[in-house]
C-alpha cells in the first residue's frame, strides 16, 4: 500500500513549525538514515531545507535582520562553513547567508555556535514572517528620509519564534527603510514600507508609506501604494495588523499557488483590491490612516550603496564592494571579518539585498588601505558594472526545484564581458535564476535569464529565456521576454551583442533601461541575435 505524504497544511494542523526543534535534536542523535522523516519539511521553521538530491544534505540559513553582522559573527559563519559546510557560503537577496552541505549531526553544535553570537535560523524558511530586509547603509547615508533600523529589529524580535505568526498560509516578505531612493524593494515584498515626507507649517516631516502585495515567483505583481502617511511609531501596528489580516485569510489556505498577500491583493478571482484592503487595515486597527501621495524614490531604486561613499557622521566613510555571483567563502569571510576588526570603528559589515558586501565607519584617511586590501581579497570596491550587478539564485547544484547550473555560469558571463568591455561603466544589472521561480528576481533586472532545458541534435541542454527591462521604483516595470531556449553556451554573446548595442546608443549617460525603452522588444530581439563577428 502507497502511503501518501501528507500536505504542508495537514502537517502544520498536527504540529506547530515552531515546535519541531526537539525533533531536530533527535534527529541529529540518531542520523539522517534512522531519523524520522515525517515533519522534515517544518525543520524549515528553523531554516534547514534539504538540498540537492535529498541524500542527507542541507541548506542551513541564517536569518540577519537589516543585513547588520558584526566581525565576530562573521567569524562565527566562517568557522561555521568551512567546520561543516566544505567552506562554502551565500548571501542571498533577503540580506542572509546560506550554508550548504550540512549534516543534521552537526546542526545541534551550529545552532549553539550561532546562538552564542547572537545569531538565529529561526524563521529564516517556511510559512513565517521571513528576514526583515532594510538599507544596508541605514543610519549611514546622509540623504536618508530617517533611520529605520530600530523599527526593523523591534518588528524582527516581535514575529521571529513568535507562535501567533508560525502558520501563516505561505511566506511572509517584509521590507522597511527610511532610504530616499527605496533600495529595500518595498516594491516586490508583502509589506514595503518606504521613507517618505510632507510639509507641514512650512517644516518637513519625515515618516513612512506604506505597499502592500507585491511579490515575484511565476506571477509577479508589483506592490499596491495605499497612499497613507505613517508616523515612526505606527509602523510596528500596522505590520502587526497586516500580519493578522494575512494569518486570517483562510481563502489563502484553499490553494497554495494562490497563497501570498498578492493574490489577496491583486487575483481577478480572490483579491479584495487595495482599497479594500486598506479599510480592513483601518478596521484592525481602529483609526484611520491619513493620506498622502508620495513623491517618486530618489536615484536608482535597484542600486545597493556600492562604491566608497561618505557617511552622515563626519571623517566616516562605508565602502561597499560587489560578491560576485553572492557566493564566497569561509576563508574570505574571516579575512573581511579581520578588516572590519582593524578598520571600522565599529567592526561591521553588513549585507547587501543585491548579494553585496559594506563595510561600514571608516575613518577617512584609512580607506584608502583598506581598499587595496579589500581587491587583493578579490573584493574590489571600485569594480566593473558587470560585476556589480550580478545576482543569482542557487541552481540546480543545490536546489530541488532548480533546472539550470547558475553560480559558476554568472561568473563566467561577469568575467568574459569584463574582458570584453574593459572600459565599460554604464551600471547594468544582470539576474540569474536557474528556473521560472524568479529566486535571483530576474523580472524586475535589466538583463534576467531563466533557466529551463531545450534540445539541439536530440539531445536535452540548459537554456535560458532572455527577459529585458524590469526595474522597481519610478517607471517601475517588469521584464519583457526577448529571446527564448538560448543554449548556455551562447548566453554571452546574445548579451554581448545587447550591450555593444546599448554602448553605441548611449551618447549621454543614459540608462538601459531607457535604451530598453527606446529600442522596444522585436528590435531588442533583433539585437541579442545579432552580427556573428559578434560572436565570442
Amino acid at each position: 500500500m502507497v502511503v501518501m505524504k501528507p500536505s504542508i497544511e495537514e502537517l502544520k494542523k498536527r504540529t506547530d513549525g515552531l515546535d519541531v526543534l526537539p525533533q531536530i535534536l533527535r534527529a541529529a542523535q540518531m542520523g539522517f538514515e534512522k531519523m524520522d522523516k515525517e515533519y522534515i519539511d517544518l525543520f524549515r521553521w528553523y531554516g534547514l531545507y534539504q538540498q540537492k538530491p535529498k541524500d542527507g544534505y542541507f541548506m542551513l540559513r541564517i536569518k540577519i535582520p537589516n543585513g547588520e553582522l558584526l566581525a565576530n559573527q562573521i567569524r562565527a559563519v566562517a568557522a561555521i562553513a568551512n567546520s561543516f559546510g566544505r567552506g562554502l557560503v551565500d548571501i542571498t537577496t533577503r540580506q542572509n547567508y546560506q550554508l550548504h552541505w550540512i549534516k543534521i549531526e552537526d546542526v545541534p553544535e551550529i545552532f549553539e555556535r550561532l546562538h552564542n553570537v547572537g545569531l538565529l535560523t529561526t524563521g529564516a524558511c517556511g510559512d513565517v514572517p521571513r528576514n526583515v530586509v532594510g538599507c544596508p547603509v541605514a543610519g549611514l547615508d546622509a540623504e536618508e528620509f530617517c533611520d529605520a533600523t530600530p523599527i526593523v529589529k523591534r518588528v524582527s524580535a516581535f514575529l521571529t519564534g513568535n507562535k501567533d505568526f508560525s502558520n501563516l498560509p505561505r511566506k511572509f516578505k517584509i521590507s522597511i527603510s527610511g532610504c530616499r531612493q527605496r533600495c529595500a524593494q518595498p516594491d516586490i515584498n508583502d509589506i514595503g514600507i518606504y521613507g517618505t515626507e510632507r510639509l507641514r507649517a512650512n517644516r518637513y516631516e519625515y515618516g513612512f508609506g506604506l505597499m502592500v502585495g507585491g511579490g515575484l515567483s511565476t506571477r509577479p505583481y508589483f506592490a499596491a501604494d495605499l497612499g497613507v502617511f505613517l508616523k515612526p511609531g505606527q509602523v510596528f501596528e500596522v505590520v502587526h495588523r497586516i500580519a493578522i489580516i494575512f494569518r486570517d485569510a483562510e481563502v489563502l489556505r484553499k490553494d497554495r499557488s494562490k497563497s501570498r498577500l498578492k493574490f489577496l491583493i491583486h487575483d481577478p478571482q480572490i483579491g479584495i483590491g487595495p482599497q479594500r484592503f486598506r479599510a480592513l487595515l483601518e478596521e484592525k486597527l481602529g483609526y484611520q490612516l491619513e493620506d498622502h501621495h508620495s513623491p517618486e524614490p530618489l536615484g536608482n531604486s535597484d542600486d545597493d550603496h556600492l562604491g566608497i561613499r561618505p557617511q552622515r557622521q563626519e571623517g566616516f566613510y562605508y565602502i561597499g564592494v560587489p560578491v560576485l555571483s553572492g557566493r564566497t567563502t569561509g576563508d574570505t569571510l574571516l579575512r573581511l571579518a579581520d578588516l572590519a576588526e582593524e578598520y571600522s570603528t565599529q567592526a561591521m559589515v553588513r549585507n547587501t539585498n543585491k548579494q553585496n558586501f559594506i563595510l561600514t565607519f571608516v575613518p577617512e584617511h584609512r580607506v584608502p588601505p583598506l581598499a587595496e586590501k579589500l581587491k587583493a581579497l578579490g573584493l574590489p570596491p571600485l569594480s566593473q558594472p558587470f560585476r556589480r550587478g550580478m545576482v543569482s539564485c542557487t541552481g540546480n547544484q543545490f536546489c530541488n526545484l532548480a533546472i539550470t547550473e547558475t553560480k559558476n555560469l554568472s561568473i563566467h558571463i561577469a568575467e568574459r564581458l569584463e574582458r570584453l568591455f574593459p572600459e565599460a561603466r554604464p551600471h547594468v544589472r544582470i539576474h540569474i535564476s536557474g528556473c521560472p521561480n524568479n529566486c535571483a528576481q530576474t523580472a524586475i533586472a535589466d538583463i534576467g535569464l531563466r533557466g529551463g532545458l531545450t534540445k539541439v541534435d536530440g539531445q536535452s541542454i540548459e537554456s535560458y529565456d532572455l527577459v529585458v527591462g524590469g526595474r522597481t521604483g519610478a517607471g517601475r516595470r517588469f521584464a519583457e521576454i526577448v529571446a527564448r531556449k538560448i543554449p548556455a553556451s551562447e548566453v554571452v554573446t546574445v548579451i554581448a551583442n545587447l550591450y555593444r548595442a546599448f554602448l553605441a546608443w548611449s551618447k549621454n549617460g543614459e540608462t538601459f533601461s531607457a535604451f530598453v525603452d527606446a529600442m522596444g522588444t522585436e528590435q531588442l530581439a533583433a539585437l541579442a541575435q545579432s552580427s556573428p563577428e559578434s560572436r565570442v
